[in-house]
Parts: C-alpha cells; sequence; structure tokens
C-alpha cells in the first residue's frame, strides 16, 4: 500500500465508523489535530473517535482531490453530519474541508484536519 492509499483507506475507516481500523492505521505516536489546534494522541484516539460518533452518528468524508508529496498526503473535498441518529440520509450540514496526513510505514503519523466549523457550531 503506498501513501495515498493508506489515506484512504483511513478515510474509509472514519466513513465507516471503525474505530478499531483508524486505530491500526495509525502510528503508536500519532497525533491527531482538529481544525482549532488541538489534539488527540495515539493512546486517546480510540475513546476519541468513539466519542465524536456518538455526538455526531452520521458524519463523513467525501474525496474530491489527492495530492501526495512524498510522505505528506493533502485531501481536499467535503465533510457532512448529522446529529440525528434516527435518521442516517440527513446531512444537517456539509463543509469543505482539506485534510493533510503524514505517512510513516503505511500508516497515518499525524492527521490535521482544515475547515470553518463556526457554521456548524452555529447549527447546534
Amino acid at each position: 500500500m503506498n501513501e495515498t492509499e493508506t489515506v484512504l483507506a483511513f478515510v474509509e475507516a472514519i466513513n465507516n465508523h471503525d474505530v478499531d481500523r483508524i486505530v491500526s492505521l495509525c502510528t503508536e505516536d500519532h497525533r491527531f489535530i482538529d481544525a482549532h489546534g488541538g489534539s488527540v494522541h495515539a493512546g486517546n484516539l480510540a475513546s476519541a473517535w468513539r466519542g465524536y460518533f456518538h455526538f455526531m452518528p452520521h458524519y463523513g468524508i467525501e474525496v474530491e482531490t489527492v495530492l501526495r508529496e512524498r510522505n505528506v498526503v493533502a485531501v481536499f473535498g467535503s465533510a457532512w453530519g448529522s446529529m440525528n441518529a434516527l435518521n442516517p440520509d440527513d446531512r444537517s450540514w456539509g463543509r469543505p474541508c482539506a485534510w493533510q496526513a503524514h505517512v510513516h510505514d503505511n500508516r497515518i503519523r499525524r492527521w490535521q484536519v482544515y475547515v470553518d466549523t463556526k457554521p456548524v457550531f452555529d447549527l447546534l
């Protein structure tokens, strides 16, 4: 698997809300950086993703463009979601997003999200 395939497998795991697969695709020194600069390290990764999927039961990433330079992969597309657990087709919000991944030995060392979250928080 090359770096791009690793990142696309990671996105697929996120879209499937497969926390075990998400964690398995991350390095032991993984760092997740959210849009506000907050971060989650590998030891807290599983509980952080479970908590997010509980809070946002319908969340997904749509990939439009992927660029790779050596071990850095940039993903451009959109994220969408809904807190409506009863309607899996509800996409209450959608935002253009970008993600930057640093890949090491076919695993994600760093995953950083770039998005304007204000419109989503305004919905809450």
